[in-house]
C-alpha cells in the first residue's frame, strides 16, 4: 500500500472536518465571521480608555465592568426571547441596534455616560450570541450540530484574528474609528443574514407550547456556569490586561499588539475544527475541557517564567490551545443538557457567564496590576485555571439528566 503524502493526509483531514454541513450552517457563521472581524474597540477599549480619555486604571476597570453586565443582560433577554419569538427576530434587533449604538457612542468621551453607553450597548448587541448558538442547532443537520458549532466558532475566531490586526492599524491612526467600523460590520451583517433567512424555515424546528425545565433548577448546569466563570474571567485577560501588560512591560506598539491577539485566532481558526472532527467520539466532553484549563494555567504561567517578546507568542499559542481543546465541548456540553424546549436560556445562561466573566476580569486584572503588579496577577490566573480544571473533571454526562418538558 502507497504512502500518503503528508500534505495529502491534511488536506483529506481539513476536507472531512468540514463534510456535511448544511448551507444553512455555513450561513450562519458567515454572519458571525462579519460581525466579529469588526471586533475592534473591545481589544483597545482599555488602551483606549487610558490613553486616549486619560482614565486612571480603575474607572478603565470600571467601564470595562460595564461592558461584560450589559453583555450579561443582553444574553439573558437574547435566550429568553429567543424560545419565545424565535431566533431570527432577535438576531436581526442586536444586528442592527448594535450598528446604531457603535456609531453614537463614538462621539461620547465622559465617564458616566460611556458607563451607560457601554452598558446599552453589549446590552443589545450582545442578545445576538444566544440566539444565533440555537439558530445554529435548528439549521444543522442532526448529524453534525457538534461540527456546525465549531464551524460557527471558527467563524468567529477567524473575524477575532482579522479584527484586531486591523484595529491595530485604525488605533494607531484615531482610536474613534474603531467604533466606525464596528457599526459598520454590524450592519453588514444585519444585512447579509435578513437577506438569507428571511423566508428561510429551520430544520428543527423550534417548540413553543411547553415551557421546559429552568435552567436555574439544575444543580450540574448551575455547577458548570460556576466553573464556566471561573474559565472566563481567567480567559478574559485576554482582552482585560495583557494589551496594558504588553504595553507596559514590553512597549510594545499598537500594530504588534494587534498582531498578537490576532495571533490566537490564527491558530484557533487553522486548528480547531480537524481537532474536534477527530475528538468528538474519542474524549469526554468534560475531559476535554478540564485539560483545556490545565493549559490555560500553563499559558499564564509562562508569562512569569519566560521573558522576552516571542514568548509572548508562545504564551499566546498555548492560549490558543487551551481554547481548542476547552471551548467547543463547553458549548456542546451545555446545548445537550439543555433538552429541547429550554435550550435558549440554557444558551442565554452559558453566554450569561461569560459576560459576567466580562465584568469580573477587568476589575480583577486591573485591581491586582495597581496593587500588587502583573506577576501576581498571573499566579492568581494560573491559580484559577487549576480549581476550574478539577470542577470540570468531576461533572456528569451533559445527557444525564435533561431537562424535560
Amino acid at each position: 500500500m502507497p504512502i500518503q503524502n503528508p500534505i495529502h493526509r491534511a488536506l483529506q483531514s481539513y476536507k472531512a472536518a468540514f463534510s456535511g454541513l448544511s448551507p444553512e450552517a455555513w450561513v450562519l457563521a458567515t454572519v458571525m465571521f462579519v460581525n466579529r472581524a469588526g471586533t475592534m474597540v473591545l481589544p483597545f477599549l482599555s488602551l483606549y480608555l487610558t490613553e486616549g480619555l486619560g482614565f486612571s486604571l480603575e474607572d478603565t476597570g470600571y467601564v470595562m465592568a460595564c461592558f461584560g453586565a450589559g453583555s450579561m443582560l443582553g444574553a439573558f433577554n437574547g435566550g429568553y426571547w429567543t424560545d419565545r419569538i424565535g431566533s431570527y427576530k432577535v438576531q436581526s434587533f442586536a444586528l442592527f441596534g448594535g450598528s446604531i449604538l457603535f456609531l453614537g457612542l463614538s462621539f461620547v468621551s465622559s465617564f458616566w455616560l460611556l458607563c451607560l453607553g457601554i452598558f446599552s450597548l453589549t446590552a443589545v448587541a450582545d442578545m445576538v450570541r444566544p440566539a444565533n448558538s440555537a439558530a445554529v442547532f435548528e439549521y444543522a443537520k442532526p448529524e453534525n450540530v457538534t461540527k456546525a458549532f465549531s464551524l460557527n466558532r471558527m467563524a468567529i475566531n477567524l473575524g477575532f484574528s482579522l479584527g484586531p490586526a486591523a484595529a491595530g492599524l485604525i488605533a494607531a491612526m484615531n482610536y474613534q474609528g474603531l467604533f466606525w467600523a464596528d457599526a459598520l460590520t454590524c450592519f453588514g451583517a444585519g444585512i447579509l443574514f435578513t437577506a438569507y433567512f428571511r423566508k428561510r424555515q429551520p430544520r428543527q424546528a423550534r417548540e413553543t407550547k411547553p415551557k421546559g425545565k429552568s435552567p436555574f433548577r439544575d444543580r450540574s448546569a448551575l455547577a458548570f456556569s460556576a466553573l464556566v466563570l471561573l474559565f472566563a474571567i481567567v480567559f478574559f485577560q485576554l482582552v482585560a490586561s495583557l494589551p496594558l501588560y504588553y504595553r507596559g512591560e514590553y512597549h510594545l506598539s499598537e500594530e504588534m499588539i494587534g498582531l498578537l491577539l490576532g495571533a490566537n485566532g490564527v491558530l484557533v481558526v487553522g486548528c480547531e475544527m480537524v481537532f474536534v472532527n477527530w475528538a468528538q467520539n474519542r474524549i469526554k466532553p468534560r475531559f476535554a475541557i478540564a485539560l483545556g484549563c490545565i493549559v490555560l494555567a500553563i499559558s499564564f504561567a509562562s508569562l512569569n517564567l519566560l521573558d522576552g517578546v516571542p514568548n509572548l507568542f508562545v504564551s499566546m499559542g498555548i492560549l490558543s490551545i487551551a481554547e481548542i481543546l476547552a471551548m467547543p465541548f463547553m458549548i456542546s456540553w451545555i446545548t445537550l443538557r439543555a433538552g429541547e424546549a429550554s435550550r435558549g436560556r440554557y444558551l442565554g445562561i452559558y453566554a450569561a457567564t461569560y459576560a459576567l466573566g466580562h465584568i469580573l476580569a477587568p476589575i480583577i486584572g486591573t485591581r491586582m496590576i495597581a496593587g500588587a503588579g502583573y506577576a501576581s496577577l498571573w499566579w492568581l490566573c494560573t491559580g484559577i485555571a487549576l480549581v476550574a480544571a478539577i470542577g470540570f473533571s468531576q461533572l456528569p454526562p451533559a445527557t444525564a439528566r435533561q431537562s424535560q418538558p
